[in-house]
C-alpha cells in the first residue's frame, strides 16, 4: 500500500512538523511506502472559479491551471495513494491557508464525480481511509471547527459514505501544547491500525448467488460464500429482499455495497 501524508504547516520544525515526521517514521517501521506532500512553498493558486463558477473541473475533473501551479500532478499522487494523513496547524479555528487552497481545488475535481454519469469516474478518495491531525498552539481552541472543515471536504469527496474505520475518516487526533507527548503515541497507534487494514485479504469481486448468498473473491485467489439472510431481519437490510436490488451487489472500497449506506464491511464478513 501507499500512504500519502499531506502537511499544511509552513514550518520545517515545531510541533506540527514533528507529527508529519512521526507519521512517516511509523510507516517506515511497518515497511509501508509513504510520501510527504509539503504544501507550503508550492505556490498553489487558489481556485479562479473560471467559466462562471465551474470550469473543466466539473466535467473533466482536473484544474485548467493545474499544470502551471503543480496541482494536477499532486492530484495524481492522491490517486495513487491507498490512505491519507492530513496534518495541519489550527489558524483561527480553521485549517491552514495552504491546505485550504489544496482541499478546495481537490474537492472541485473529485466531489463532482458523484454527478458524473460515466461509471469509470469515481473519486480518488472513495473507499480510502484518512487520519486527521489538528495542532493548536495553545490549549486547543478551534480544533473542533478545524476538524469540521476537513471532515466535510473528505466526506464530500468520498461520495455519500459515512465516515468509518476503513473508509472516510479513520481517526481524529487533536493536539495542543500540553498533550503533544501522548498524542504522538496516539498517532503512531492510529497509523499502525490503519495500515493493518491493508494487510488483510482484499475483496476484488462479488457475485450474487441463489437464496440470498454472495460469492466473494479475494486478491489471494480465495473464494468464500456468505449467507446474507440473517441481515434481512433488520433495517435497512430488509430492503435486500428485493432480488433486483440484491443482485446489484458490488465491491466499493472495503465494503460490499448495494447502494449508498446499504453495505457491509468486508472484514465483518471475512471473520464470520
Amino acid at each position: 500500500m501507499k500512504l500519502l501524508i499531506i502537511s499544511g504547516t509552513p514550518k520545517t520544525d515545531g510541533i506540527t512538523h514533528s507529527f508529519v515526521e512521526i507519521a512517516k517514521e511509523t510507516a517506515k517501521e511497518l515497511n509501508t511506502e509513504a510520501e510527504i506532500i509539503r504544501l507550503s512553498g508550492m505556490n498553489l493558486e487558489k481556485c479562479k472559479m473560471c467559466d462562471d463558477g465551474w470550469g473543466i473541473c466539473f466535467n473533466n475533473h482536473y484544474c485548467a491551471f493545474g499544470d502551471t501551479d503543480g496541482f494536477n500532478s499532486l492530484q495524481k499522487k492522491v490517486q495513487s495513494a491507498d490512505a491519507y494523513i492530513y496534518i495541519t496547524p489550527v489558524y483561527w479555528g480553521e485549517i491552514s491557508e495552504e491546505l485550504k487552497i489544496f482541499m478546495d481545488k481537490l474537492r472541485r475535481c473529485q466531489a463532482t464525480k458523484q454527478w458524473d454519469s460515466r461509471e469509470e469516474e469515481v473519486s480518488f478518495l472513495k473507499g480510502k481511509p484518512s487520519i486527521m491531525v489538528a495542532v493548536a498552539g495553545g490549549g486547543g481552541g478551534g480544533i473542533v471547527t478545524t476538524f469540521q472543515d476537513l471532515e466535510r471536504a473528505i466526506s464530500q469527496m468520498s461520495g455519500d459514505e459515512w465516515p468509518r474505520e476503513s473508509s472516510g475518516i479513520f481517526d481524529y487526533i487533536a493536539v495542543n501544547r500540553w498533550n503533544q507527548e501522548y498524542k504522538r503515541e496516539t498517532l503512531k497507534a492510529a497509523v499502525k491500525a490503519m495500515i493493518s487494514f491493508f494487510k488483510r485479504p482484499m475483496a476484488i469481486k462479488v457475485t450474487p448467488q441463489p437464496d440470498y448468498q454472495i460469492l466473494v473473491t479475494f486478491d489471494t485467489g480465495e473464494e468464500r460464500i456468505y449467507d446474507i439472510k440473517p441481515y434481512l431481519k433488520t433495517k435497512p437490510y430488509d430492503e435486500l429482499k428485493d432480488l433486483e436490488l440484491f443482485n446489484k451487489v458490488k465491491i466499493s472500497g472495503m465494503k460490499i455495497e448495494w447502494r449508498p449506506r446499504l453495505d457491509i464491511d468486508i472484514k465483518d464478513l471475512f471473520h464470520e
